[in-house]
């Protein structure tokens, strides 16, 4: 049954990690008036009017994962144990990808003292997690009533 609610919390879930693909997710100053912007890929430093970009592998690949995850436990709901897998995947996916960043913003932050302009777009990952863990208890619930009931017969 695709209509379950645990499908809804992985469905806006996919939803708010796919946002996490767009845009810049954190800006920094540093003293010196350079502007730096952490997107999903990279950390761009505009100086003088220049622009140099550092990529992010690790955080792209994790932050890309995050919505497929999401995405392939919503159609596994004939297999519970395995759709529960993906779901815990996909919740530690998106609080890795949380501290992933903050390690990239620190280590930044030691080389260049600079002041943080935080977007919405920062605490998506741990709505998105709360929403995979509650996908999963709700997925829980759904085995256990049908192990209750395989029982009785």
């Amino acid at each position: 049954m695709i209509q379950r609610v645990q499908s809804v919390f992985l469905l806006i879930a996919v939803v708010l990690s796919a946002l996490m693909l767009t845009g810049t997710i954190i800006e920094m100053k540093d003293v010196f008036g350079n502007f730096y912007s952490l997107s999903f890929s990279s950390v761009t430093v505009s100086i003088n009017g220049k622009e140099q970009v550092q990529k992010l592998w690790p955080l792209a690949a994790i932050l890309v994962s995050v919505p497929a995850a999401s995405l392939i436990s919503i159609f596994l709901y004939k297999n519970r144990s395995l759709q529960m897998k993906f779901t815990m995947a996909s919740l530690m996916l998106s609080l890795g990808s949380f501290f992933v960043a903050g390690f990239y913003l620190i280590m930044l932050s030691k080389k260049i003292e600079m002041s943080f302009i935080w977007h919405l777009k920062a605490v998506i990952p741990f709505v998105t997690a709360i929403l995979c863990w509650l996908a999963n208890r709700a997925i829980r619930k759904d085995d256990e009533k049908v192990r209750s009931l395989d029982r009785i017969r």
